[in-house]
């Protein structure tokens, strides 16, 4: 055991510290976090209108079955009520990637200490500049198809954010800008100092956009979404791959560092595009959710009050435990842990740095995402996610708000909290002994 942490702590610990300041994935984790407010309302609309305003929701299509219900109030949900939801949507969720190219934008050019504004302004309109004018040869002028914005342009958005804020922020640092006279206001001055790298991040899309709309008559999306986005998003279907980022999210943890951060602008990057296809399958298309793995899927089955299922911890100190220290922290923790908040047991009992309790830490989540996976898509028995609930959602009620209401889904994320709280048990024991 020791020589397995002297080497983590040596050869791999220097990495994931250099990983967790690369400036690429510091934008893209700020970036998704700050379109959290949208993404969050937006899903809690999604899971009311799935769960109860709908005739055939969850709860609705009980309801229906009372005629004064089904005559008076289901009317005004579907004249009112339904048509504001799907408004919510469209504005939110739907058309999402726009406000992602300018967050991730604006962070990177935060990051470089540059004009964070103009750079995320500069970048959704090199997003547009690349989109075709009319949705098809049929269709009239001026209109776009929203595909454009839905989960096939997720990589196309991510990528055109990093390229128009990099050439943007190079000319800045070379100079090649218009100087103003130290009298002029310093927010004219800024505009003025911009105009050239604006142009030239403009021009340079304009002349890709020509590259792919007129010579391959094709767009820089489709490419994107060929190339990229589907090769990625099947290997991120592969359940080995979510059990190493999981892993290695434990595994940083142990060291102190906030995995799931650290890991987290990967699992956005590979998932968005599968939770997003799965959303427009069921929600648009009225049929099955196509990918069994989602972003979300580690917290609905592994992460039970958060990272290495602490909750699980919690409820097995309460159980076994004979140590008073571990209790009380048990009792401090319990309300914090319900809301997936967990820091008071990872860094009081410690967790860090702590070879007895470390190990289920670290191995709980990837067995539990591999059950979760397993009667997902091998076995169908738990119904598929579509939607993201608000992190702080507590265990179990995530996971049945996430699947639309699925019974069954929501069973096996109580099993699986279950089994955590079994696997914790002979290491709380085995703590008891401890000084």
């Amino acid at each position: 055991m020791g020589l397995i942490m002297k080497w983590l702590e040596d050869k791999f610990l220097p990495i994931a510290v250099k990983l967790s300041n690369l400036r690429y994935l510091v934008a893209l984790r700020d970036g998704f976090i700050a379109i959290m407010p949208i993404s969050m309302f937006g899903a809690l609309n999604i899971m009311v209108k799935e769960i109860l305003l709908t005739p055939t929701s969850l709860f609705g299509a009980s309801l229906n079955k009372w005629s004064f219900y089904a005559e008076n109030i289901q009317p005004f949900f579907d004249s009112v009520l339904l048509p504001i939801s799907n408004q919510i949507w469209w504005g939110s969720l739907a058309l999402g990637i726009v406000f992602t190219v300018f967050t991730i934008s604006y962070k990177l050019a935060e990051f470089d200490k540059q004009d964070s504004l103009t750079a995320g302004v500069l970048a959704v309109v090199s997003y547009f500049m690349l989109l075709p004018q009319q949705a098809g040869p049929d269709a009239a002028w001026g209109t776009v198809s929203w595909t454009s914005f839905n989960s096939e342009a997720i990589f196309t958005g991510i990528i055109v954010a990093i390229v128009s804020t990099e050439v943007f922020m190079f000319m800045n640092r070379k100079g090649w800008v218009i100087k103003m006279p130290e009298q002029v206001p310093p927010a004219v001055s800024r505009a003025f100092s911009a105009v050239i790298p604006a142009g030239v991040v403009m021009f340079m899309f304009g002349i890709f956009s020509y590259l792919t709309l007129t010579v391959l008559g094709t767009t820089l999306k489709d490419i994107i979404n060929t190339s990229i986005q589907i090769p990625l998003t099947s290997l991120g279907q592969s359940p080995f791959t979510l059990i190493l980022i999981t892993l290695i999210a434990q595994v940083l943890w142990f060291f102190g560092l906030h995995g799931s951060l650290i890991v987290g602008p990967v699992l956005d990057t590979m998932y968005s595009a599968s939770l997003s296809q799965n959303a427009e399958a069921v929600l648009v298309h009225g049929v099955q959710a196509p990918n069994a793995i989602t972003r979300n899927i580690i917290d609905l089955y592994g992460m039970a009050g958060g990272s290495g299922a602490t909750l699980a911890l919690i409820i097995a100190i309460f159980i076994v435990s004979k140590r008073a220290d571990y209790r009380e922290l048990a009792k401090l923790s319990l309300m914090p842990g319900v809301f997936q908040i967990n820091e008071p047991v990872i860094y009081g009992l410690p967790i860090v740095l702590n070879p007895v309790l470390a190990i289920p830490f670290i191995i709980i989540p990837p067995i539990m995402v591999t059950i979760g996976w397993f009667f997902t898509a091998v076995i169908p028995f738990a119904g598929r996610v579509y939607i993201a609930p608000p992190w702080v959602v507590p265990p179990i009620l995530n996971t049945f708000l996430a699947t639309g209401g699925s019974l069954s889904a929501t069973f096996l994320s109580i099993c699986t909290l279950a089994l955590s709280v079994v696997i914790y048990i002979p290491f709380v024991n085995l703590a008891n002994k401890m000084d």
